[in-house]
């Protein structure tokens, strides 16, 4: 009789638990349990809310639906996703969308599932427009291979310079275009076109704006030092605009070595063309110039004066760079955060009958200075419409 009491409540156990199977059928799941996109949205909690019809190269998603956990590929356009296991959940998967440029564009992302089913969803991936960052040198002479540093850089691509001509492409990666420059190529800015967009640099090519260290002048009147180490052309440094300062010269520790310093009279006339601006809002320019190195300039420290007073003030009111470039025998532009130099020297005052400048070695370690340098220029960091 026990016996018969036992399997009697083993039948009941089984028929509930078939019940429980019979209740929780394909119909009773979300979607009758196949996968579904509800949308979109960006990763960040405080944007929760921010659902996305497009994202941009690069842009962290998280893609929202039901019963996605078994995705195994996920697709946007023709470019394939990377999926983290640790972020992927039946509600949840998040990804990084693609920054390679798909070759064909389907503007819908592809999940692909462990049984090999797949779900597709329309979602745009924005294709960036050209970013210009920088030349590697601003001065490049016709014929010769200018280096352009930036991203996005998609075939076709085409390089037009100020003046209304192309350069022609000698070498295109994403972020990098190397580019012949053109007969008729203009001081200004270059663009940059590609099937999506085009972009307008900030800086100049052949920047000719508020240059106050051309070398190219016929009078040094005012010129402490610098005028003796121009030329016109060097054996070991091909000139990249007209003159420019040649130095090469071994310094001990320590060594103090003026190689473009002056006031007054021809030297004021060069540095009157520092705008006004630059001295009342520095954050908005650079110092910019173009160097060639034969040998590191690695433990110099170049101190750099403008003022009003440079007689008085340059040893204790400089800006001390230390350079640690070697260009390897080629022109480069460098940057220099104008305010870096301004902030150094407080009373400096706007004086539209130039200023004081002073570009000297001290304090450095030994070593041999033999670089060109040309151009020293104060220009605007953007181009303002």
């Amino acid at each position: 009789m026990k016996s018969l009491y036992k399997f009697s409540l083993l039948l009941l156990a089984f028929a509930a638990i078939s019940a429980a199977f019979v209740g929780c059928s394909e119909d009773d799941l979300v979607n009758g349990g196949k996968p579904m996109v509800s949308y979109v949205r960006v990763t960040r909690p405080t944007s929760s809310d921010s659902l996305l019809v497009a994202a941009g190269q690069g842009q962290m998603v998280a893609i929202m639906g039901e019963n996605l956990r078994d995705v195994r590929q996920l697709w946007f356009n023709d470019q394939r996703a990377v999926l983290n296991p640790s972020f992927i959940t039946d509600k949840t998967v998040i990804t990084r969308v693609p920054t390679q440029i798909p070759a064909t564009i389907t503007n819908q992302l592809r999940m692909v599932f462990g049984n090999g089913e797949e779900l597709l969803y329309d979602f745009e991936v924005a294709i960036s427009e050209p970013v210009v960052g920088y030349m590697k040198s601003e001065y490049v002479n016709t014929g010769d291979v200018a280096t352009i540093i930036g991203n996005y850089f998609y075939e076709p691509v085409t390089v037009t310079f100020t003046g209304g001509v192309t350069g022609e492409v000698v070498t295109r990666e994403d972020d990098m275009l190397e580019v012949r420059v053109p007969d008729g190529a203009q001081p200004g800015p270059i663009t940059i076109s590609t099937n999506f967009g085009a972009t307008e640099s900030d800086f100049w090519f052949r920047d000719n704006r508020n240059r106050f260290g051309s070398m190219d002048v016929s009078a040094y009147d005012g010129w402490w030092h610098g005028k003796d180490f121009i030329v016109a052309s060097d054996p070991a440094i091909a000139p990249v605009d007209n003159k420019f300062i040649r130095i090469n010269r071994a310094l001990s520790a320590g060594a103090w070595f003026e190689f473009f310093v002056g006031e007054g009279w021809a030297m004021a006339e060069e540095t009157k063309k520092i705008p006004a601006d630059a001295i009342q809002n520095p954050e908005k320019y650079s110092l910019k110039f173009e160097i060639n190195t034969l040998s590191s300039l690695a433990g110099a420290k170049i101190r750099m004066y403008v003022g009003n007073a440079m007689g008085a003030e340059r040893n204790t009111l400089s800006y001390i760079w230390q350079p640690n470039v070697n260009t390897g025998g080629q022109w480069e532009t460098i940057a220099i955060p104008f305010e870096n130099i301004i902030e150094k020297n407080p009373n400096i005052k706007v004086d539209p009958a130039g200023y004081g400048i002073s570009f000297w070695f001290w304090e450095g370690t030994a070593l041999t200075a033999n670089f060109g340098i040309d151009n020293l220029r104060v220009v605007p960091n953007v181009i303002e419409d």
